[in-house]
């Protein structure tokens, strides 16, 4: 099967994961001959990942020295592990939690496992930059800090960088956080590459968050389902309640092939090596947007963005429709693209001939199909309006619901996730009213909850 699909994939991708199907720093790991040779069970003599005593435990102890963190866990289930783990530690029932609302659907699963009581906070919409892109900005640590003069929360969980690689500041955020006695838990996925170059910002854990993740396999060249979890030195919680929860939730089963992936990972970014691969991307990512700038396009660009992940547009430019014309006519795939932009996503594995492919088909793109691609009237992003939640997860988890016409689902309170992938944002979670706005994402009959 893998054979056939691979053949039909003749595809270039900006997508994850980063490593392009050829890892350049442990190919003997992650050669289908390298995956059954480390193909094991916890044999005797083999560590546990679930219970590390051994070589495990000392890569875990080599990683937390790399990162300067109290313990880093190794996972293999994704960052979504690790993110279960960490609420179902610092959660009790009916415990108020604040979540940005661009939180990836692991956070709602947390709180219908938890029990927890939510709050949502909207990032900023409203900007001249968020307007223009049609993406959702920045935590406002002002706001925030209001937002918690009014209430008492257990944590604060937020994204950083955001899915197209925007930054909060997460130093003046974990201020207000210990000001106000507050845990600051970061999803940090798409930063793993930021602890080994002084070109990126500065990791969450640096500036002072109590838990972090990162999923090495979205830019950091290891395989899919490779991540960790961080926490930091002045974290209140002993490592091993955190263990002690993700046992909870992984496999009693954890792959020894991805075990061993995560530890070659870290080993190559930390090396001489693996961070001149990292500037080295860096550099051709920036005279890569030299030259199409020059050709008309725009990047987003700030010092609070992260330039792996490149989003970009074409002024008067319908960008979805430029992603169609890639794809259809250069076999070149991005993460995401909307009218306003088009996502490739970067890291290790992307090489400059892989970014000059792009270059090459982006400018053609433009000079041929410019005319088709036009729209005229003027383009206003659609964001998901503020939240009418009515229950919360975990009881509408618990709920019976019946379906309803889509056109009589509005107030009606969602049974449903509506849930784009990616990124993986919801839109809509069960306990929330539906709303007008809502309506072009459901189908014909609506599951609905039972009154």
């Amino acid at each position: 099967m893998l054979k056939l699909l691979s053949k039909k994939l003749n595809r270039i991708l900006f997508t994850t994961p980063s490593h392009g199907q050829i890892p350049p720093n442990f190919k003997h790991i992650s050669r289908l001959k390298g995956f059954y040779r480390w193909d094991y069970s916890e044999i005797e003599g083999f560590d546990n990942l679930l219970d590390p005593k051994g070589p495990i435990l000392m890569a875990e102890g080599k990683a937390s020295d790399i990162f300067n963190t109290k313990k880093t866990f190794f996972l293999t289930q994704g960052s979504t592990t690790g993110i279960l783990a960490v609420l179902k530690t610092v959660l009790n029932f009916k415990d108020k939690v604040l979540v940005a609302r661009n939180c990836h659907k692991s956070v709602y699963s947390g709180l219908v496992l938890t029990g927890a009581d939510v709050d949502w906070f909207v990032p900023d919409t409203k900007s001249e930059m968020c307007l223009k892109w049609g993406v959702m900005g920045r935590i406002n640590p002002e706001e925030l800090k209001d937002t918690f003069k009014l209430n008492q929360y257990k944590a604060f969980i937020m994204t950083s960088p955001t899915y197209e690689g925007i930054v909060s500041d997460i130093e003046e955020i974990s201020k207000i956080c210990k000001e106000y006695g507050v845990l600051l838990i970061v999803d940090e996925a798409h930063g793993a590459l930021y602890n080994f170059s002084d070109l990126l910002p500065k990791t969450a854990i640096e500036q002072g968050a109590d838990f972090s993740v990162n999923s090495l396999h979205k830019n950091a060249g290891a395989l899919n389902q490779c991540a960790l979890l961080h926490i930091s030195n002045d974290c209140p919680y002993d490592w091993r309640e955190i263990q002690n929860s993700i046992n909870l939730f992984h496999t009693s089963s954890p792959s020894y092939p991805l075990i061993a992936d995560i530890e070659a990972c870290i080993n190559f970014l930390s090396s001489k090596k693996g961070k001149k691969e990292i500037n080295d991307l860096i550099s051709n990512i920036l005279k890569f947007q030299s030259a199409l700038e020059n050709e008309g396009f725009e990047f987003l660009k700030s010092d609070f963005k992260d330039v792996t992940k490149i989003l970009l547009r074409l002024d008067n430019a319908d960008c979805s429709k430029l992603s169609d014309v890639l794809f259809d006519e250069y076999n070149i795939e991005d993460e995401i693209s909307s009218p306003f932009s088009c996502l490739y996503l970067t890291g290790i594995g992307t090489k400059k001939t892989k970014l000059d492919k792009l270059k090459s088909a982006l400018i053609s793109a433009k000079n041929k199909k410019f005319d088709k691609i036009k729209v005229d009237e003027v383009k206003i992003p659609e964001f998901q309006p503020y939240p009418l939640v009515k229950l919360q997860p975990w009881e509408a988890f618990n709920r019976d619901y019946i379906y309803a016409q889509k056109e009589d689902a509005p107030l009606m309170l969602s049974s449903e996730m509506i849930v784009p992938y990616p990124p993986g944002i919801g839109i809509l979670y069960p306990g929330e009213a539906i709303q007008q706005e809502h309506l072009k994402y459901l189908k014909e009959d609506v599951g609905v909850i039972k009154p």
